[in-house]
């Protein structure tokens, strides 16, 4: 129901820093792939990678001032990524971290209904002109002050609403009185994801890892090759001049009633070529779904493959990268 009308997720698992001090623009571009330098109010999607250009960290940094920003990460990654940004941070006194991640209760909403329900508990503009895609503002929801981000992870219009933990079960119910009425539904992390998988949207530790590049990884765009030095940037160059041997495809298998979670062999034939990442079911395109990481000779969209799962070799064939709204006319309506 989230596709047709829409749907409520409770986030606040989510991990959260704030990145302060008047280094901290420096540190961030230096440590990130993504150009982190962009006018207060900005949402970028990042990586940040090893010197071989590998992912450590996968996260979105919101420019809350000249000098501060607020990263969010998944909720088994907050020790991971604060340990590599606290080692890659200067020791000049410039630049602080701080886990703000119990400060904040953090909603979810989204739906093509989501802007309509929304727009009955706030009197902010939150149309697509006022509150753009990948922007972020403070708004008030019913009486609560919220710090809204308008992103996705579903593939579909909407926010994440960020406000201090002790108003979080208010604003949740604020937004169901709001949205019942429209057919939303809660929904939790299993919903998540299949519906990212549907949309491609990655999930470190399960498609994109330190053993990865974005280039490898469908992830170029989040790649800035033209700003200053960051880590990873020489490998990088190197790589997208001879070109990836490798990348991440989208599999759908031929019988819809195997589910495969991840290191599940692929072949080609007699000849293993690859292993499942990650894979689950796609109730919007009805599809089982799986992602692997395959040699660029067996990537094209149409090839045919086995993947075996408990014993049995079960038809696959590599798909187009992204199954549902493929030009992602939905999150910027």
């Amino acid at each position: 129901m989230t596709r047709e009308n829409a749907g409520l997720f409770d986030e606040t698992s989510f991990n959260k820093f704030e990145v302060r001090g008047s280094g901290a623009l420096n540190f961030l571009n230096t440590v990130c792939a993504n150009e982190i330098d962009q006018p207060i109010g900005t949402i970028v999607y990042t990586q940040a990678l090893n010197k071989r250009g590998g992912i450590e960290c996968d996260f979105t940094v919101t420019r809350l001032a000249e000098d501060r920003f607020f990263i969010v990460t998944g909720t088994a990654f907050g020790q991971h990524d604060m340990s590599w940004l606290s080692l890659n941070m200067p020791e000049d006194g410039t630049v602080a971290i701080e886990d703000v991640g119990s400060a904040y209760a953090c909603i979810g909403m989204w739906g093509p209904k989501a802007r309509k329900i929304l727009e009955k508990v706030t009197s902010d503009d939150v149309s697509n002109s006022g509150f753009p895609y990948m922007t972020n503002r403070r708004i008030t929801i019913g009486d609560i002050p919220v710090l809204a981000s308008r992103v996705t992870y579903v593939g579909e219009l909407g926010w994440e609403f960020y406000c201090p933990t002790e108003y979080g079960l208010r604003l949740w119910d604020t937004l169901w009185e709001a949205g019942a009425p429209e057919g939303m539904v809660a929904g939790g992390y299993k919903a998540i994801d299949t519906l990212r998988l549907e949309k491609g949207y990655r999930y470190w530790s399960g498609e994109i890892s330190p053993d990865y590049t974005p280039y490898e990884a469908g992830l170029g765009f989040a790649v800035k090759l033209d700003k200053a030095n960051f880590t990873g940037k020489d490998a990088l160059v190197k790589q997208k001049a001879e070109g990836i041997k490798r990348k991440l495809c989208t599999l759908t298998l031929a019988d819809d009633r195997t589910i495969v979670l991840g290191k599940e062999p692929i072949r080609s034939g007699d000849k293993i070529v690859g292993w499942v990442a990650s894979g689950g079911f796609g109730y919007s395109v009805n599809k089982s779904i799986a992602y692997a990481y395959l040699p660029m000779e067996y990537a094209k969209v149409g090839t045919a493959l086995q993947v075996e799962c408990f014993g049995e070799q079960v038809g696959a064939e590599v798909a187009q990268a992204v199954l549902w709204d493929p030009k992602a006319e939905r999150i910027r309506q």
